[in-house]
C-alpha cells in the first residue's frame, strides 16, 4: 500500500496521506500519531467532519467518505488533480462559475465552510472541475436564521479573495464588494494587524543587515 504526505506533518495536527488501496486512491486524515491532547481534540474534529460529509452526501464536488480504520481517522475518496495553492494550472471562468454553484449548493444544505480564504481547500480535478475539502472547522446551520447569512458572507469573502488572487479580471460587482469587505474586516482584526507588524519588522531588520 503506497502513500504520499499531502501536507507537512506536525505532532499537534493530523497526518494527511494520499493512499492507494486496492487500486483506489483515497485521502487518509488521522490524529492517531498526534500527542494525547491533540488526539482528544482530533476525536471530536473527525466525528464532526464525518457528520458534515453525511449532510453533503451526493453533492458533486464533495469527496465521498470511505470506511475508516478507527475513530481518529477520516478516509475520503481522492478527487484527483491538485489544490489551487500548489497546482500550476490557473483555472478560468468555467471553473469559478461551477465553484460558485458548488458553494451555493453547500450553503443550501446548511453547511458553511468558514475557511475558503485558504487556496489549499479548493481542488481542481483532471477535467477542470472544482471540489472542496477540509470541513473540520465548518458550521452546520440548517435553519434560516439571521446569523446564517453573516457566516455565509465569510465564505463568499474567501471565494472572492481566491478568485481575485488567480483571476482578478473575472470578479463581478458583488464579488468586488465581498473582496473589499473582507479586506476591511481583516485590517480591523487584531491578530492580523499584529502579524503584519511583526512581518514588516522582520523584513526591515533583514534589509538593514
Amino acid at each position: 500500500m503506497a502513500h504520499q504526505d499531502l501536507k507537512k506533518y506536525r505532532r499537534y495536527g493530523p497526518r494527511v496521506l494520499l493512499i492507494t488501496r486496492d487500486g483506489c486512491a483515497v485521502v487518509e486524515k488521522s490524529y492517531s500519531q498526534a500527542i494525547l491532547p491533540v488526539r482528544i481534540m482530533g476525536f471530536f474534529l473527525i466525528a464532526w467532519e464525518r457528520f458534515i460529509y453525511s449532510r453533503l452526501a451526493g453533492l458533486p464536488g464533495i469527496p465521498d467518505p470511505m470506511p475508516c480504520p478507527d475513530r481518529l481517522t477520516l478516509v475520503t475518496r481522492f478527487m484527483g488533480g491538485a489544490n489551487l495553492k500548489e497546482g500550476r494550472h490557473i483555472p478560468g471562468a468555467p471553473y469559478f462559475d461551477a465553484l460558485r454553484q458548488l458553494i451555493s449548493a453547500m450553503h443550501l444544505r446548511g453547511v458553511i465552510h468558514l475557511d475558503l480564504r485558504n487556496r489549499r481547500n479548493y481542488g481542481i480535478d483532471e477535467q477542470g472541475r472544482p471540489y472542496l475539502v477540509d470541513f473540520a472547522t465548518c458550521l452546520y446551520l440548517p435553519w434560516n436564521v439571521p446569523p446564517r447569512k453573516m457566516f455565509e458572507a465569510i465564505d463568499w469573502m474567501g471565494f472572492a479573495k481566491v478568485k481575485h488572487k488567480l483571476q482578478p479580471g473575472l470578479l463581478d460587482e458583488q464579488e468586488e464588494r465581498m473582496l473589499s469587505l473582507g479586506a476591511r474586516l481583516s485590517s480591523w482584526w487584531l491578530p492580523t494587524r499584529m502579524l503584519r507588524f511583526i512581518r514588516n519588522r522582520v523584513k526591515k531588520s533583514q534589509r538593514s543587515l
